[in-house]
């Protein structure tokens, strides 16, 4: 019998609810569970981590599947689910044979834009990589950049930068991230992007006039709904390789 520990923050607000339906989701497929605070490893065969910022001692101390933000949707519906690893550094179980599951899941793709003139730095809250120490050694490598994308929560919009601000993808000629999750909801709108880093979902980035579909149909099997986590369809698929 395969037991997990699912590692939660009671004083952030999604938390909770969520650990309650990826216990639900896990007991219907036959994993044992237990819901802890603890930012230590407690005995089990996995750790279920929710969210990237509080477990970096779990992480470093064996196996983990970890609960991230979702690429695309609501983020109380939906969530990204990964082994070992954030963003593309983790292995998101996604099968060779892709199927219709991003058509069924009916997200909007916009037209990819062109005339735009700004190439727009986006901004994040930290590296997350090993190759910038911080984000402004990152920032620096950008000297081409017009404008700066603040993230929503920089208390700092420019920092060094002195750069116009710029929150839409209109006019747009180009937006650069590192592995900011704003580079998918921009190459669904249509805006070209960059991303510097391998961790990014959206690695390398797009071109204007770019086929995106492969990429897509492999996104949709990087993310699930809360109701399948609940009823145990992704836990099903993302423990396959490991039960």
């Amino acid at each position: 019998m395969t037991f997990a520990a699912i590692h939660s923050e009671s004083r952030i607000p999604w938390h909770a609810p969520f650990a309650q339906k990826m216990q639900m989701g896990m007991n219907k497929v036959g994993i044992q569970t237990v819901i802890t605070n603890s930012r230590e490893r407690v005995s089990c065969d996995f750790a279920v981590l929710l969210g990237t910022s509080l477990w970096a001692d779990i992480e470093a101390d064996g196996r983990f599947l970890l609960v991230d933000r979702c690429s695309f949707g609501d983020t109380n519906e939906w969530v990204s689910l990964v082994w070992d690893g954030h963003g593309r550094r983790g292995n998101h179980r996604v099968p060779q044979d892709l199927g219709n599951r991003w058509e069924r899941i009916g997200v909007r793709v916009e037209p990819w834009r062109s005339g735009g003139d700004k190439i727009v730095l986006a901004g994040q809250t930290a590296p997350y990589s090993g190759h910038w120490a911080t984000l402004h050694d990152w920032y620096a490598t950008h000297p081409e950049a017009t404008h700066f994308r603040p993230h929503p929560a920089q208390s700092v919009l420019n920092g060094m930068l002195n750069l116009p601000t710029w929150r839409t993808f209109d006019d747009v000629a180009r937006l650069i991230t590192l592995n900011s999750s704003v580079a998918v909801a921009a190459i669904l709108d249509g805006a070209p992007t960059t991303c510097d880093d391998m961790g990014a979902m959206a690695y390398p980035g797009f071109d204007a006039g770019s086929d995106r579909l492969p990429w897509l149909q492999w996104l949709a099997w990087t993310q699930w709904h809360h109701d399948e986590v609940s009823n145990g369809e992704s836990i099903r698929h993302i423990f396959d390789s490991v039960q």
